[in-house]
């Protein structure tokens, strides 16, 4: 009798065990590998570093004084220039957040001159490129438009005008501000990621106390995007 009262309770024990073990197991489970909503979704047109350059020619004009503070203001010590032709490029290393923005460091270096004026100068600090028509792309079929881009380039800056002969030369160092457009075209696949290259149009200012030059420049943008996409797995 002692035995079969011994034997009803460790049957009642090793049951209640049994829905406490599933209960555990239904939690540590691994979710299964098939499950849509947890899946990773890449990004359809643009992921990872974004390594690039832009290369342009365009027209300048810069003007001002000495970066002294006894002579700014001077007129005897003012120089001003007429538009000057030259070269301004900008070298980059983003990151591609999402479809439609990317931002990092950036360096830009322009020079401008003429035969009686040279124009230098740099800056450097950070791009950001953003693609809003995205949405209208999908919506109108032009898929040309989703790789469309504004971008802005905001930092330090510093300029120096110089006239050919023995004429005071007018430099200052304060901001750098430039704003573009540009248009990419995938290449081909590259490392992991894809190449693309398309025109830009860009206005740039370096702005200081004692001087500032404003310049257009249109050329050519490279990029290179580490990530892998949906558009290179479709094709």
């Amino acid at each position: 009798m002692r035995r079969a009262t011994r034997l009803l309770i460790l049957t009642g024990f090793l049951g209640s065990l049994v829905p406490a073990t599933a209960q555990a197991d239904a939690i540590t489970a691994t979710p299964a590998e098939g499950d849509p909503t947890l899946r990773s979704v890449p990004s359809e047109r643009r992921d990872g570093v974004v390594l690039g350059a832009t290369f342009g020619a365009g027209l300048a004009g810069a003007s001002g004084y000495p970066n002294n503070a006894k002579l700014i203001d001077d007129p005897d010590y003012y120089s001003s220039s007429p538009l000057l032709v030259g070269w301004s490029t900008s070298y980059f290393l983003l990151g591609a957040l999402t479809d439609y923005l990317s931002f990092g460091p950036m360096l830009n270096i322009a020079q401008f001159e003429n035969d009686q004026w040279k124009s230098t100068g740099w800056g450097l600090g950070f791009r950001g490129e953003v693609f809003p028509l995205m949405g209208v792309a999908k919506k109108t079929g032009l898929d040309w438009l989703a790789d469309t881009a504004a971008y802005a380039q905001l930092g330090f800056g510093t300029t120096e005008l110089r006239a050919k002969g023995p004429y005071p030369t007018a430099d200052g160092s304060q901001s750098f501000l430039g704003i573009g457009v540009h248009q990419e075209f995938r290449l081909f696949r590259m490392l992991g990621g894809h190449a693309a290259l398309g025109p830009h149009v860009e206005y740039d200012a370096i702005r200081a106390s004692s001087a500032e030059r404003h310049w257009l420049a249109v050329g050519l943008r490279l990029a290179w995007y580490g990530g892998t996409v949906a558009l290179d797995r479709a094709h």
